[in-house]
């Protein structure tokens, strides 16, 4: 069964500890979203195809009228993220981000509304490294090392692009050209 990126966060976050989608959503958007987002969309899916390949299991852990499902990673789910996370094939980098789309289509528009989508873009990525450390004292606080490493890649990624937006905006107010 040919597995995507959703399938191994799913299997990553479940081998954790046990958890349910509304769960594995959550604490995607606390971990991986700043590289690599997911949605309810491909998670309840991919939870379906999962517990059907045999990678994950599902428990019911429904209490009164609320239902609740816990996944578990199997022996064979370990197995499957072991051998896809130890793997050091180097697959392409790929970048998705709409607003950098529309910055490099920025030409089409006036210097002020470049200016003004810079700006947003510089806001969105402080927005981002903040959140991000709102969360940097519990993660380094966790046995794993390597989460906390990623979540730092984040932090300086985000405050890095909040600084080239900035920069960018303000040689564009003050009408210096970019260096070519």
């Amino acid at each position: 069964m040919e597995l995507g990126p959703t399938a191994y966060v799913i299997l990553g976050i479940l081998g954790l500890g046990p958890h349910s989608g509304y769960d594995i959503k959550q604490l995607a958007d606390l971990s991986t979203r700043h590289f690599w987002a997911t949605s309810y969309g491909q998670i309840y899916p991919e939870l379906k195809r999962l517990t059907e390949s045999g990678l994950i299991k599902a428990e019911d852990a429904s209490k009164g009228t609320r239902q609740r499902t816990l996944y578990h990673l199997t022996a064979k789910g370990k197995q499957t993220l072991h051998m896809w996370v130890a793997d050091p094939e180097i697959l392409n980098l790929e970048i998705r981000d709409e607003m950098l789309l529309k910055l490099f289509f920025a030409d089409a528009m006036s210097g002020k509304e470049t200016v003004r989508h810079l700006e947003a873009m510089r806001h969105r990525h402080q927005e981002v490294a903040s959140g991000l450390r709102e969360h940097e004292p519990v993660a380094a606080a966790q046995p794993y090392r390597m989460k906390y490493e990623v979540m730092k890649f984040g932090i300086a990624l985000h405050e890095w692009c909040a600084d080239w937006y900035g920069k960018l905006a303000k040689d564009l107010e003050s009408g210096r050209e970019a260096k070519r």
